[in-house]
């Protein structure tokens, strides 16, 4: 019982939606069978926990006096299942700005209230123009209440000029476009990580239509992933890096937070592939996004940040030699990462920190103690046990290493052939080095100069020096 899909979704209610779930059951608008009543107060008092949980002693709670049936709890337990994802999508409903004014404004048309309809419809259009939030879902909002009065309109008025179509027709383009261009970057990047092959439409029409029709002001949203888009598509798209930076200062509170989440991060990759091909100022630059992202709560999603960036940010620390922040912001942040992720984080990067100021055996024992429960962590820690056997010249561990890591990376199917080569790459590099002559080194510091993709470019460099 304590693994059922109804304990799994109860169990993730607060104190305050435990009282709010019981009203609803209470409702007779919704349950009028008194058996749910009792099993909703039954579970209300094992929360949050629910680990006393019993099948008898539930079915007891339900039906005193009753001889124990399975068949009729599993019946209980799927009629409340149902009330508990309608509550749920309940709440969503009533969070929503606009969309139970709407619904009750299409109401109001359907029973040719007009006074009822004209005020609520200027109310609820004032409440959203009032807001300084202008992402896609304020342009889909805008759409549905501007189509609402078009409609109305349309129905109830001789054949004059609607500007309400017009506006209809100019939201949902914003909308569209918004929402097309977050789509596309979205699939862009994703097929530089993960061998995902998408299926990517319109996007030239799209590119020829916003350059031709510059978009408003009022919609932030296309600028910002327009300017994603290019950082995504040109070699060098240096001027929509500082425009959507630009854009972040003077629009930051017309975005929701998912969507400042969302274009911090691509912001923020974008720098790390500049600092790929060795352009150090995107470090800082890279490190200052992160750092303002966390203090600021955006890259935070439930309080909790995302190892891959908890790993990032002390890798671009480390970088610029910063080791006491680095070591301060270890010991300190740890907390905000996913318990699952803490242990790995906290050993890999003290790993990585103690690498850096040389305590190569720190560094070895912490690497120790990483489970690898993330491919990321995988990767580096490889990685970084090459180096760490490089500097300590232990010659057969190294042989070793650099055979097994190139079979995990053409067995793993899910590793994208672009970061895949780029360690494939590395592990070439790596061999070529350890029986080269001296004589060499300059083609070799050479070659590691103009391969694309290639883990470790720095420390290869600095080693061919």
């Amino acid at each position: 019982m304590e693994k059922s899909k109804l304990i799994e979704l109860v169990r993730s209610f607060s104190t305050r939606e435990w009282s709010a779930f019981q009203d609803f059951v209470r409702s007779p608008y919704f349950n009028r069978n008194p058996v749910l009543i009792r099993f909703c107060e039954f579970l209300a008092a094992q929360a949050p926990d629910f680990k006393a949980l019993h099948p008898e002693k539930a079915f007891a709670a339900l039906f005193p006096g009753e001889p124990y049936q399975d068949a009729a709890l599993k019946h209980a337990m799927s009629f409340l299942l149902k009330l508990g994802e309608q509550f749920i999508g309940q709440m969503q409903y009533e969070r929503n700005e606009v969309l139970p004014e709407y619904f009750t404004l299409k109401g109001l048309v359907e029973r040719e209230l007009e006074k009822h309809y004209h005020y609520l419809y200027d109310r609820t259009v004032q409440k959203q123009l009032n807001r300084e939030r202008r992402d896609a879902i304020f342009h889909y909002e805008q759409y549905m209440l501007a189509n609402l009065e078009a409609n109305r309109l349309s129905h109830s008025t001789a054949r004059v000029f609607n500007d309400h179509v017009q506006r209809t027709a100019d939201q949902l383009d914003y909308f569209y476009l918004a929402e097309k261009l977050r789509c596309t970057c979205y699939m862009l990047t994703s097929q530089v990580v993960l061998a995902t092959p998408y299926n990517l439409q319109l996007v030239d029409e799209i590119t020829r239509f916003i350059k031709q029709y510059p978009m408003p002001d009022e919609a932030p949203s296309i600028h910002a992933y327009f300017h994603i888009f290019q950082l995504l598509r040109q070699e060098n798209a240096h001027s929509d890096f500082e425009a959507l930076k630009k854009l972040l200062v003077s629009h930051e509170s017309r975005f929701s937070r998912e969507e400042l989440a969302e274009i911090y991060e691509y912001a923020i990759n974008f720098c790390n592939l500049q600092i790929l091909k060795l352009k150090e100022p995107f470090v800082e630059e890279a490190l200052n996004l992160y750092i303002k992202g966390v203090e600021s709560g955006i890259l935070l999603q439930k309080e909790k940040l995302s190892p891959w960036h908890f790993k990032n940010m002390i890798k671009l620390a480390l970088r610029l030699e910063r080791f006491e922040w680095t070591e301060h912001f270890i010991l300190q942040s740890k907390h905000l990462l996913e318990t699952g992720f803490q242990e790995d984080a906290y050993y890999y990067n003290l790993a990585e920190l103690y690498y850096y100021t040389g305590r190569l055996d720190d560094a070895m024992l912490h690497l120790n103690k990483v489970e690898f429960t993330d491919i990321h962590y995988n990767l580096g820690s490889k990685v970084l046990l090459v180096k760490i056997y490089y500097e300590t010249e232990a010659s057969n561990a190294l042989e070793s290493l650099l055979d097994s890591f190139k079979n995990y990376l053409q067995r793993n199917k899910i590793i994208s052939e672009e970061l895949r080569r780029s360690y494939i790459n590395f592990i070439s590099l790596v061999r070529r080095i350890l029986r080269a002559s001296p004589a060499q080194y300059p083609a070799l510091r050479e070659k590691a100069q103009q391969l694309p993709l290639l883990s470790s470019k720095n420390w290869l460099l600095r080693i061919l020096e």
